[in-house]
């Protein structure tokens, strides 16, 4: 897959994004999102492709925080995390996937954190509890 088309998809999303045309960014993110879980699954060493990814995943989240659409916004921060999180788990993974996987971690912790703060009693929420819960356990040990 060449890189120009899904940068410029991201680049139309963050642009409409920007001009509040919320439906026409949608639409430019759910098409990179697919080009990129695609070629993701091709080529799963590449960490710019596993970054463009998760930048995806966040933008759709960010779009569907503006719509109000809490529980899908609380999805696309969960997906990006839940496939990293059974990667650097995997056994039968080489040391390079598990380390980009930890790498991608330190990006999406933090998003689904600062998510789960400001929207503590959204359906979502209290349906990924016991994700959120493993989550913030290894955020209190890693602290300690």
């Amino acid at each position: 897959m060449e890189h120009s088309h899904w940068q410029s998809l991201l680049k139309n999303g963050n642009d409409c994004f920007d001009n509040q045309q919320l439906d026409q960014a949608e639409t430019f993110y759910l098409q990179a999102y697919d080009l990129l879980s695609a070629a993701r699954g091709v080529n799963p060493l590449s960490s710019d492709l596993l970054m463009a990814w998760i930048c995806t995943c966040h933008n759709l989240t960010s779009l569907y925080e503006v719509f109000g659409y809490l529980d899908l916004s609380l999805e696309y921060l969960m997906i990006p995390h839940d496939y990293l999180m059974k990667a650097s788990e995997a056994n039968y993974l080489n040391d390079d996937i598990k380390l980009t996987a930890f790498k991608g971690m330190s990006i999406t912790l933090p998003a689904i954190l600062s998510f789960t703060k400001n929207y503590a009693n959204c359906d979502g929420c209290r349906l990924q509890l016991p994700s959120l819960q493993k989550i913030m356990g290894q955020e209190t040990s890693s602290i300690h």
